[in-house]
């Protein structure tokens, strides 16, 4: 064995090594060095099986450090090693061909990209070395290392003239089934003109314990399928520009996505294909846009602070246990939860656009100290498709609690009103309203107009309103904007505490409501009946129970 190791020494380090001979025999029996023919140096293997960086030298012919990093990944991949780079390392590269099976470890390391790259420029990228298999890959691995793009060095980006810049891009293979399984831990991203990781096709990555600022389209990002996607305890800076993370599928294969504990302080959008699923645990986005299109797939959202929320296309989204924090605005109205569906009115029935909230609460960012501002302020507001929200709590300070813009069904059920209207309805004719449903719905002591009509139906199908298991007092039985009922149709059974005879003094009801003394005088009538509605006195008559 020593002999066959010696002989790999080039004569010119045996005559540098010959006083050092006891040193090296002992090295050699140890194998923790040996010659790299391929690459013309000294290669040092440390005890993990890492090969540090440092014994590829940089070459008079390299540009930066692109051409040794290659040489290094290929010598990785080719003796089954890890690379390693020591921390404080700074290394200036353009594009790394890297593939999987390899992991690449640099706690304190930082990679920059070069000066003026161009627009389709990946600083590590499996495009060209693609994996295609009917298995799964063995993992390609990124820990620990900062990415900078260097986005101020490359050209105008903020028009997204250099989209397709990305710190690492896992792309595998459409040709077969096996999928690139890749993991990015511990990673930092900023200052990309587009994205710091990017997830394409046919790939199966995880991104855990990352942060990043200043990523133009997104710190991760994903455009590809199909793909499975796990994002957990990520943390999205504020910064100057771009995203915390975009998932915008361009192709036609189903994703499943999965996020867990992330903080953005920049904007989210979840753009799925069409079977997409899509589970979110613990997002909070501070002062920005949760944005999610759900056309034909299945997102549901837990135990999250979503800033201001914005669901369109959806067919099965469901909101569960968490806040909506809504940020008032002097310009311009503001939405806390906009519901809406922009381009597929025809592609399916109007019931299959269905977004749920439960237990859900919605309230202004800034209610201790409140904005002075005439503009108005939705919670929830709806335009087309079916809205349920189930055991939820408006705040104070909204203009609207819930603002159904032409939606088809709404379904209110436990649901607490703080908002000055508790819930506008405004069918169109080419969004009508079928059918809004209160259950059990209560208002709080700022609430002044709990149901607002803004218009009616003239054809068939007219609209009905339904009120049930409600209990209230009087000073909260009125409503709004009467003369718009029309032909609306009111199906009502709430019962209406009042302190004097309805058919004396003015209570306001709908239809079938029942009026209810608080406290009974014997021998007189407590209880009535409305036959007629009114927002300030309705007919009653003395109830036959």
């Amino acid at each position: 064995m020593k002999l066959k190791m010696m002989a790999l020494i080039p004569p010119v380090l045996m005559v540098l090594m010959y006083g050092k001979l006891p040193e090296i025999v002992q090295a050699l029996k140890s194998e923790s060095a040996f010659y790299n023919s391929d690459n013309d140096a000294l290669v040092t293997e440390t005890a993990q099986g890492e090969i540090s960086i440092d014994s590829f030298p940089k070459l008079e012919t390299d540009k930066d450090d692109t051409e040794r990093i290659q040489r290094a990944v290929d010598y990785c991949l080719a003796n089954d090693k890890d690379l390693f780079f020591p921390s404080g390392g700074l290394y200036v590269l353009r594009s790394v061909n890297v593939e999987a099976g390899l992991r690449i470890v640099g706690y304190g390391a930082t990679f920059t990209l070069a000066d003026n790259q161009s627009k389709f420029t990946r600083m590590f990228t499996t495009e060209n070395r693609s994996w295609e298999s009917s298995e799964d890959s063995d993992y390609l691995i990124f820990e620990g290392m900062t990415f900078d793009g260097n986005c101020w060095n490359q050209g105008e980006f903020q028009n997204y003239e250099l989209e397709q810049q990305f710190g690492i891009m896992y792309m595998g293979s459409l040709e077969d089934t096996g999928m690139l399984r890749g993991k990015v831990i511990n990673c930092r991203f900023q200052n990309w003109a587009a994205d710091g990781v990017h997830i394409y096709t046919n790939a199966d990555v995880e991104v855990t314990g990352c942060t990043a600022i200043n990523c133009f389209r997104g710190g991760i990002v994903a455009s590809g399928s199909p793909a499975n996607i796990r994002v957990t305890d990520f943390i999205a800076e504020k910064g100057e520009f771009g995203k915390a993370m975009d998932f915008e599928i361009d192709t036609g294969e189903k994703i499943n996505l999965t996020v867990d504990s992330v903080l953005a302080y920049r904007g989210v959008d979840f753009e799925l294909s069409e079977g997409s699923t899509a589970n979110i645990e613990g997002l909070t986005v501070i002062d920005s846009l949760t944005t999610v299109y759900g056309f034909k797939n299945e997102i549901t959202i837990n135990n999250s602070n979503l800033g201001q929320l914005e669901v369109i296309n959806a067919t099965n989204t469901t909101i569960n246990d968490s806040t909506i924090t809504v940020t008032p605005s002097t310009t311009e109205d503001v939405d806390g939860a906009y519901v809406w569906v922009v381009d597929s009115f025809e592609e399916l029935p109007k019931e299959d656009y269905y977004t749920e909230f439960n237990n859900c609460t919605f309230v202004r960012l800034d209610q201790d100290n409140p904005v002075e501002t005439d503009k108005e302020i939705n919670a929830v507001k709806g335009y087309f498709g079916k809205i349920a929200l189930n055991d939820c709590t408006i705040g104070e300070g909204f203009t609207n609690g819930y603002f159904g813009f032409g939606v088809a069904y709404a379904y209110l059920t436990n649901v607490f009103f703080d908002s000055d209207t508790a819930v506008a309805m405004q069918p169109l004719t080419w969004a009508r309203t079928y059918e809004v449903v209160h259950d059990n719905v209560q208002y709080g002591e700022n609430n002044s107009v709990p149901f607002l009509f803004l218009d009616s139906m003239e054809t068939e199908p007219y609209t009905t309103v339904v009120f049930q298991n409600m209990a209230l007092a009087s000073a909260k039985a009125g409503f709004g904007g009467a003369e718009e009922m029309g032909t609306t149709k009111i199906e009502s059974s709430r019962t209406i505490f009042v302190t004097a005879d309805p058919t004396a003094v003015p209570i306001p009801g709908f239809i079938g409501d029942t009026a209810r003394l608080v406290t009974p005088v014997e021998g007189e009538p407590d209880e009535w009946v409305a036959t007629t509605s009114d927002p300030v006195s309705a007919t009653w008559e003395v109830s036959e129970k």
